[in-house]
């Protein structure tokens, strides 16, 4: 497998594409109690709205590392103790709204890099989310390099007016039977706008399962997700899922395409979400209890 710099940025913006402070707690009150059936298919949405703003702060790794780089071919962003990127720079970024302030160690790792998007937030970076407070990465080394790991953590952080705390480790897992990564979410709390609280935690791998003999081709790029997430309401109801098909995610499609996650609700319900058979489209199907029916993905 080549390893070259353009094969490996190629491929971890590829990957990006794969996915799209403490508050006040706010105890549920949930109307569909009573009725499980329709309960954990309630809770089974909300865990998907989590998966989609964690899986974010995977996606600001990758456009983080890559901006930081060309940054510090710009304006030696990479060279010393403090610094924070020029204009020139904000306006070919990915983040392009966000203020990046990079820190290190006499130009070497661990490097901090804080990622800021300003109190009241903004939505001009290049897929118009909108996105308020900081992130901050710390890098152990390249995020390109097998074997290196980035933690982030939140300082009043918000995707599209939902919260998130908590900590997220990605470790680079890239070896001799292909590119990925791992990503682990621990301690996280999930703040819907009204102020209701969710605790959230997963552990994810993304590995290439096609594309991998045409490095400098992306159309032909197609990766597997697998793994497991816990979610739970302040009212004590749970969701336990696993992915039990591999998901199937082709670059050239913005929407998974196959693969079956399995969930158990409160420890006794069982349910599936399954995306199909392979056809690009933002349809999935979930089953749980009496409840079988299509829904948009989102």
């Amino acid at each position: 497998m080549k390893f070259r710099l353009i094969y490996q940025s190629g491929k971890i913006l590829a990957i990006a594409a794969l996915f799209f402070t403490s508050s006040c707690k706010k105890d549920i009150t949930n109307p569909l109690k009573g009725n499980d059936d329709a309960a954990a298919a309630s809770l089974s949405d909300s865990s998907t709205v989590a998966d989609n703003a964690y899986n974010d702060v995977l996606i600001n790794a990758f456009y983080g590392s890559s901006d930081q780089m060309l940054a510090g071919g710009s304006n030696g962003i990479q060279q010393g103790s403090t610094a924070t990127n020029a204009t020139e720079v904000m306006n070919v970024a990915h983040l392009s709204c966000a203020t990046y302030t990079l820190t290190t160690t006499g130009g070497g790792y661990p490097k901090t890099l804080t990622l800021d998007f300003g109190a009241d937030g903004c939505s001009a970076s290049v897929d118009s989310i909108k996105r308020q407070g900081k992130i901050i990465y710390v890098f152990s080394g390249p995020l390109l390099t097998p074997g290196s790991a980035v933690t982030a953590s939140f300082d009043h952080y918000f995707v599209n007016g939902y919260g998130l705390q908590g900590s997220v480790t990605i470790t680079n897992t890239t070896d001799q039977n292909g590119f990925g990564f791992k990503l682990q979410i621990s301690n996280g709390i999930f703040t819907f706008p009204d102020q209701t609280n969710f605790h959230y935690s997963a552990n994810k791998t993304v590995q290439m399962s096609a594309g991998s003999n045409t490095p400098f081709n992306l159309l032909d790029d197609v990766y597997a997700i697998t793994g497991n997430s816990n979610f739970s309401a302040s009212d004590g109801t749970s969701l336990v899922s696993n992915v039990s098909t591999p998901l199937s995610k082709a670059f050239i499609c913005p929407y998974i395409s196959a693969g079956v996650i399995s969930f158990v609700y409160n420890q006794g319900l069982t349910g599936t979400i399954d995306f199909g058979s392979g056809d690009c489209d933002n349809k999935a199907t979930l089953n749980v209890g009496s409840i079988s029916r299509e829904f948009t993905l989102r």
